[in-house]
Parts: C-alpha cells; structure tokens; sequence
C-alpha cells in the first residue's frame, strides 16, 4: 500500500512538471503586446513581431498645390481688393521635401501598433504668377509678364499614428493614420498634416533554413491633406523673391496707359471706345497709387495663405525585407504627375522580458 502512494505522489510530481514545462512553453516571454500569451496559446507566437522597433527613413517628397486664399496687409492697410488669388494668378506652385525620419513604436496589441515620429528636413517651394487685372466685363486691362521663384527652407516635423493589422495564411491586410505638425521659419503658425493609407500584400519566404528571412511586397492607396481650414499665416519681402517686380510692374502699367492714350485722342477713334480706354486708364492710375503707396514691393508684408494639395489620394507600392527578428529594410513609393513620394529605410526591433522570465 505505501508503495502504491509513492508511485502515485511521482505521478503526480511528474505531471505538475509537465504542465509548468507546457505553460511555459506557450508563455510569451516579453512585457508586449497585452493578449500576447492568447496568441502563444495558439501556436502562432513566432508570427508576432518583437514588440518594440527604432526606425531611419529617407523621406522624398513632391507635391502640386493649390492656393485658394491670399491676403495681404502692410503696416496695417488691408490691400486684398487689389492683390489677391485672381490678380496674382499663380500659375504653379508646388513643394518638394527630402530628409530623415525616425520613429519609434510598440506593439500594444497583437494587432494594433502606435508610435511617435520625428524628422528633420529640408525643402523648397516654387512658384509662378503672372499678375492679371480685369475690369468688370472680365477683360484684361493689365497683365504682367509671368514670374518665377524658389524659396528653400528648414522644417522639423513631429506627430503620432497607429496602424492596424490582419494577416491570414500569409497573407496581410494593413491601415495606417498618422498625424503631424510641421514647423519652420517661413510660417507663423505650424501646419497640421492627417495621413491615412490602406495595404494589402502577401509574405513569401525567402529560405528554408530560416523563417524570419522573408519579403512583403504590398500595394495600397494613401490619402495626404493639410489639416486647419485657416491657412496659414507669415512674413516676406516681395523684392527679396521677385527683385524686378516694381520695375516691371510700373513700366507695365505706364506702357498701357500710354498706348490708351494715343488711341483715345485718335480722331478716328469712336466715343464709345474712348470713354471705355479713359475708365480703364482710371482703373490702371489707381492699381499703380494703391499698390506703389503700400509699400509692397520694399517692405515686410504679412500675408494669409491657404494651400490645398492638387491630389490628396495616390496608389502606393512597396515592400518589407525582413532579415531576422532583429533587422528589416523598407522601401515604398508613388509616382504620379502631381505627386512623388518616395521611402527607404531600416528597422531594429527589440523585445523588454516579463520580470522573472530569462
């Protein structure tokens, strides 16, 4: 009989040993993501990324814009009856960025990851305008010779996202939100920016010996827009970006009236089309006063301005180069005529162990 027991308390030791050795096995052994184990318990732990990761991207960019509000205000005297979006009928304008990202995240559930985003870069924006005026049956009674300028600039730019995952038989389903603010010296105010992208791709191994060695192709859509409906706000000097443009803009002006003139006291000319050449003469004399009493060409002005992105949605493709647990390179891009966004970067991931786990 007591043999009996001492076999029975060694089975049961034996299973204790065995279930501590099972549980064990299925535990997941870092502190993220919440729910982890319940994925481990299924068998697919290995599937699941280290849970934190330090990103380097370079980030290029190009993008059409749209102005649909200016404004402008010298010491004080509101000159947007005269200078506005229709007189200065931009005729392009578009910006272009390129420099380095970097993001750190977490995998705060088995399917849903957040992260901060900082990056640092370097920038341009061009423009052409070729001053138009009208009178009120929409006739042009001025229009300057088209202008061009760049203007370069620094920017830091910081935000936050989230993105969402499922994936199935190696396949992947993926929705990204990320919204940032960019600051530099050109702007006032800083200027939001709201992203929100959607992939789909499919995982393929890339060797037998190692299953973490694999690559993602995907491809998807990204939606991009500037955030405030205010616009934004700053200061410049007109003669710092475009030096002739008094010049120009005078001997345009007395050009024309000229040339009215000698029209109006041709005798050949009929009453109706003199009276019509002296209003514009008018009209002309009192663009020139208003806009050479401003002071806009030689001093400081504030302007409002309210850009809009040509196309705020374009087709996305890339991909995921996965070394190992550790180590994974990323590429994206999209090219179209009004957008160019291109991406490289490497990631480093790296797991934090539950206290008591080795």
């Amino acid at each position: 009989m007591k043999s009996n027991y001492i076999i029975t308390f060694a089975i049961l030791l034996l299973s204790i040993k065995t279930f501590a050795q099972v549980q064990d096995t299925i535990s997941y052994p870092y502190v993220l993501p919440i729910w982890a184990d319940k994925v481990a318990e299924r068998g697919m732990a290995d599937q699941l990324q280290l849970p934190f990761g330090i990103n380097v991207n370079y980030v290029n960019a190009f993008m059409d814009l749209e102005i649909t509000e200016f404004g402008l205000d010298i010491a004080g005297k509101d000159v947007s009856n005269i200078i506005n979006v229709e007189t200065l009928n931009f005729t392009k304008v578009d910006a272009t960025t390129n420099g380095l990202n970097l993001r750190a995240d977490a995998w705060i559930l088995p399917f849903m990851n957040v992260y901060g985003l900082f990056s640092a870069v370097k920038g341009g924006t061009a423009v052409s305008l070729q001053p138009t005026w009208r009178n009120a049956e929409g006739e042009i009674i001025l229009q300057l010779p088209e202008f061009s300028s760049k203007v370069e600039f620094d920017a830091m730019t910081y935000g936050i996202g989230t993105t969402l995952i499922f994936g199935w038989n190696n396949y992947f389903l993926s929705t990204d939100f990320n919204y940032s603010r960019t600051s530099t010296e050109l702007l006032k105010e800083q200027v939001g920016y709201a992203t929100l992208s959607g992939r789909a791709g499919h995982r393929f191994g890339l060797s037998k010996k190692n299953k973490d060695f694999f690559i993602a192709p995907y491809a998807g859509v990204m939606y991009r827009d500037f955030i405030g409906a205010k616009g934004s706000s700053g200061e410049i000097g007109l003669d710092e970006v475009f030096p002739n443009l008094d010049m120009n803009f005078n001997e345009k002006i007395n050009g024309k009236i000229t040339s009215n003139e000698a029209i109006i006291n041709d005798p050949s000319t009929s009453p109706a089309e003199k009276i019509k050449l002296q209003a514009q003469n008018q009209a002309l004399t009192t663009i020139q006063e208003t806009v050479n009493d401003s002071g806009v060409f030689s001093t400081k002005i504030n302007y409002n301005i309210k850009k809009e992105i040509a196309q705020t949605v374009t087709f996305q493709m890339g991909f995921n180069l996965q070394i190992n647990k550790h180590w994974m390179f990323r590429g994206e891009f999209s090219l179209s005529d009004q957008q160019r966004f291109i991406l490289t970067g490497l990631q480093y991931r790296f797991g934090i162990k539950k206290k008591g786990t080795y």
